[in-house]
């Protein structure tokens, strides 16, 4: 079997956890045997599966189909409710951007997803294609945690005091205001975020870049940085107040790490995290507030968090989804493929 993994635009998305997908979704294939390409324009390939669904992606799904190969579309997004509140103008273009999603999707053979509540989502739209869910990869090898990286992230970010870290675009939708309203209120502990920070005509949100070019003195944000296992290594905590997601790619990371996790309570988590068995989840700045300081204060709970963690990753790791891809792909091509399945 050779599958033709291809993610448009790569440079554009080569900060945001589109890239990060892609790039150990191919780890994960190879680890169950299976060839890979990312060149679309070969013809000599089994199966395309689309990363993304620009133009240049659509067009590879046509031609595909005309040539006879099967397509699973990599539902990373699922229209409005992970598209608003992110860049510029978006809002005003929501209802249309979904509409193209679904053009997109039910043109192919396939949709692939990575949470039970996406896939909901989608068959609530109307799409009619057999829809997968399997989980986002993480590199257990990759992301172990290192002492020695841990110190020298410290050091190279002057953090003295337990650390509560998260990553991501800088953007409203991510929760970047509590994070920062959080911190103001924990002045005893450090708070990082990880992520660019893109040009405010990008990101036109008054409120969001008055907050931070206020930003407590407690919070640091170095930008985008590539030795994220490192970088996460420096912290202790790992708190994504986000308010609308699909299986972000931090979590699963932090979760290898052996990092406890902080995060909303969002539908999307549902049936992955559970409050007090793997991870904290909470709805208010209180909330947080509370959750974070017991963590930072009560180590045998930041223990059996951090195992628990561990634990929860193992199901992600590269070849658990490998041979859930295999299988998944295997069903395609054997054209097989009930209305919704979980591989």
């Amino acid at each position: 079997m050779r599958v033709c993994l291809y993610l448009e635009a790569a440079e554009m998305v080569a900060k945001s956890g589109f890239r990060t997908a892609f790039e150990q979704q191919r780890r994960a294939l190879r680890s169950a045997g299976i060839e890979v390409t990312d060149d679309p324009a070969r013809d000599d390939y089994d199966l395309l599966h689309l990363h993304f669904f620009g133009p240049k992606s659509l067009f590879y799904l046509k031609r595909a189909q005309h040539l006879g190969v099967k397509v699973i579309a990599h539902a990373h997004s699922i229209g409005a409710h992970d598209f608003e509140d992110s860049f510029t103008l978006v809002n005003s273009i929501s209802g249309l951007y979904e509409k193209y999603l679904y053009y997109f999707y039910e043109s192919s053979d396939a949709v692939m997803t990575c949470s039970q509540y996406a896939c909901e989502q989608l068959r609530a739209q109307g799409i009619s294609k057999p829809i997968f869910v399997i989980s986002n990869a993480v590199d257990r090898q990759r992301f172990k945690f290192n002492p020695e990286k841990r110190q020298h992230y410290r050091e190279l970010l002057q953090l003295q005091r337990f650390t509560v870290f998260s990553a991501g675009n800088v953007i409203p939708r991510k929760g970047i205001l509590d994070f920062l309203e959080v911190a103001r209120r924990l002045p005893e502990l450090d708070f990082v975020w990880f992520g660019h920070l893109w040009p405010k005509f990008m990101t036109f949100y008054p409120d969001m870049h008055n907050a931070l070019e206020a930003k407590p003195p407690n919070v640091k944000m170095p930008g985008f940085v590539s030795d994220t296992p490192a970088a996460f290594s420096a912290g202790d905590l790992c708190f994504l107040p986000s308010f609308r997601e699909n299986q972000p790619m931090v979590l699963l990371e932090a979760l290898s790490l052996g990092r406890p996790l902080v995060v909303r309570e969002i539908p999307e988590y549902h049936g992955w995290l559970e409050d007090g068995v793997n991870a904290r989840l909470g709805s208010s700045v209180e909330e947080f507030i509370s959750q974070i300081r017991q963590l930072a204060e009560t180590p045998r709970e930041w223990q059996r968090l951090s195992w628990a963690a561990e634990e929860l990753a193992k199901a992600s790791s590269l070849p658990v989804v490998g041979r859930r891809l295999k299988e998944l792909y295997t069903l395609v091509l054997e054209e097989v493929a009930p209305a919704h399945q979980s591989v």
